[in-house]
């Protein structure tokens, strides 16, 4: 349905530039009306004269990115990184990996034993050893036989199998667990968590994740990739993996409004699961993505870019 009067919220097609897709009306001025388009690889904001830019009202008045846009700071959304849209992104990630998710670089050699381990196949891995470790209840059963230590040391072998902690991160989880109380609180949480991922759950988890005793001087042991880790590796097919830099530059990147707090809140890993489940989701499924292990990899060639 072709519109000549606006109203910020609209979502509108432009009939004479299909490739710009789905837009956003952030703010009308007069005559002059200012659109954020999904597709648009050149411009954040388009600046359109009312009664003359071909504008169709869309069918859907919602949209996961649109939904989730920055405020307008002036004439852009005020952000320092470039954009990137979904069809640049996926360009990108096809010229490091030709054939996509199915790219053996990408995958790995799938040999347990040896051989080179691609940016899935060594998370894949972790995974696996989480589930013969921890899995089906096992670290649970563990805890609650009064067994913290053996949980602890499972834990960290599961966490050693991977780089996604920094070496600071690593040694402050290592010490923080090192506390048989502190420990059990934690992974009592962590596990609970994981079993249902309710806001109550994470919100446990985060306070739990908090109280792990760190040494002064130290690094600090509640960041959301030690938050975040186990419940990636456990269920992989359900949890994102936090790490702030990269996950924030490929939010600004896409011009998707994260909400990052370094304090652990709900409101961020909500945000983060909107961006991996709603927007980035059913494209790269269409292109094989077969978790978030793949969702993840994507975010890091975005953050990239």
């Amino acid at each position: 349905m072709a519109i000549t009067e606006f109203s910020a919220g609209q979502l509108v097609r432009h009939t004479g530039r299909p490739d710009w897709d789905l837009g956003k009306v952030l703010q009308v001025q007069g005559n002059k009306v200012r659109v954020f388009f999904k597709g648009d690889a050149e411009k954040d904001v388009r600046t359109l004269i009312a009664g003359k830019a071909p504008l169709d009202l869309a069918a859907s008045q919602s949209d996961p990115q649109l939904d989730n846009l920055p405020p307008l700071q002036g004439d852009d959304f005020g952000l320092k990184a470039g954009k990137v849209t979904l069809s640049d992104g996926l360009r990108r990630f096809s010229e490091i990996f030709p054939r996509g998710f199915q790219d053996p670089d990408y995958i790995g050699s799938g040999k347990a034993g040896g051989g080179e381990a691609g940016e899935r196949e060594y998370k894949w891995r972790a995974h696996e050893l989480y589930v013969e470790l921890l899995g089906e209840g096992r670290g649970q059963a563990l805890l609650d036989e009064g067994d913290v230590e053996e949980v602890a040391k499972r834990v960290l072998q599961v966490e050693g199998k991977t780089n996604l902690l920094s070496q600071f991160e690593k040694m402050a989880l290592r010490d923080g667990l090192a506390d048989p109380a502190a420990a059990r609180a934690f992974l009592g949480a962590i596990f609970a968590f994981i079993a249902d991922g309710s806001q109550e759950r994470f919100e446990a988890a985060a306070d739990a994740l908090r109280k792990l005793p760190v040494e002064a001087g130290k690094a600090k042991v509640a960041t959301w990739p030690v938050l975040t880790l186990l419940p990636f590796l456990a269920r992989p097919d359900r949890f994102m993996f936090l790490k702030p830099e990269p996950t924030k530059e490929c939010a600004e990147r896409l011009r998707f409004a994260l909400q990052y707090d370094s304090d652990l809140r709900w409101i961020t890993w909500k945000k983060l699961m909107v961006m991996a489940d709603e927007q980035l989701g059913p494209v790269l499924r269409e292109q094989g993505a077969r978790d978030y292990i793949d969702i993840q990899s994507f975010i890091w060639v975005i953050a990239k870019y």
